[in-house]
């Protein structure tokens, strides 16, 4: 299924899926960016109106080499290295 992020009201990142999700459906979430990754959901937390907001199950993150840069930050949707002079990320649009 797929599907794109979205900060929960827990603030947590989920998932808005086109059409009805259940738990345990792997989703492949496409940013804005047109970056890419799967992720399987653990909860619908609301369903309606054809949409479905999801909560994740945790995936193992990619280790990274240390940052050259002090003051750069990683986006929680994307996991991609940001600037530390902007809170919006750069490869999948959310806001920080």
């Amino acid at each position: 299924m797929n599907a794109t992020p979205i900060k929960l009201k827990t603030g947590e990142w989920g998932a808005r899926v086109a059409g009805s999700a259940k738990r345990g459906d792997e989703l492949t979430i496409t940013a804005k960016s047109g970056k890419t990754w799967t992720a399987i959901v653990d909860v619908v937390v609301w369903s309606g109106n054809g949409v479905s907001l999801c909560a994740l199950l945790p995936t193992q993150r990619k280790e990274r080499a240390p940052r050259a840069s002090a003051g750069c930050w990683v986006c929680p949707a994307c996991e991609e290295e940001n600037s530390s002079s902007a809170r919006t990320c750069w490869e999948c649009g959310c806001s920080h």
